[in-house]
């Protein structure tokens, strides 16, 4: 009987894995939403009622702020300033700048953008002008221009950390990038 036991989980689908909120300890699911600490620039894990609390800009004096889930296509916005395939812009609130980051193996590296530069940018596609500071980026590559929510930015960075290979990436590296742009126009 326990010979039996042993092979039952491979016939069985395995449980759904769950995680517990960072905020209250509530369990949820592994797709689930953020929550932006602002003083720490940290991503928090939140169940739904968690997520819906900091959804007003006033709630925890601030401090705290939902990630929207926005996804909006642009029109290509061309970068020959920048020297990479990808990288993301944050308009962040304490320093009223925005912030370019480098997607790399060994993380986001962090650049600050003229004003006149982002002014450029916003020329180009107004949209710009109503991304939400702190939460919301704007994610450019080679060949696509997006408004995106600031998490869906650190899971590409996650997912090239975890996949990069050698000085080019490998094609496992590119074949996440990619996907990871196919999945924006799913969610768009």
């Amino acid at each position: 009987m326990e010979a039996v036991l042993k092979l039952r989980r491979f016939v069985e689908p395995p449980a759904p894995k769950y995680e517990k909120c960072e905020m209250c300890g509530a369990p949820m699911e592994a797709a689930h939403r953020h929550v932006v600490d602002l003083s720490n620039r940290r991503l928090i894990c939140a169940c739904r009622p968690c997520y819906l609390l900091f959804t007003n800009r006033g709630a925890a004096g601030g401090r705290l702020r939902s990630v929207p889930q926005r996804y909006v296509k642009l029109p290509k916005i061309d970068l020959a300033e920048i020297p990479v395939g990808v990288v993301f812009f944050i308009r962040d609130s304490a320093t009223d700048r925005v912030k370019a980051f480098y997607p790399s193996p060994a993380g986001a590296t962090e650049s600050t953008v003229s004003n006149e530069s982002w002014a450029e940018m916003t020329g180009t596609a107004p949209q710009l002008a109503a991304l939400e500071s702190d939460v919301e980026a704007l994610l450019i590559s080679k060949n696509d221009s997006w408004i995106v929510p600031v998490d869906a930015c650190y899971e590409l960075v996650g997912r090239i950390k975890k996949t990069w290979r050698g000085f080019d990436g490998g094609s496992d590296a590119w074949r996440e990038i990619n996907g990871f742009f196919a999945s924006l126009q799913e969610a768009e």
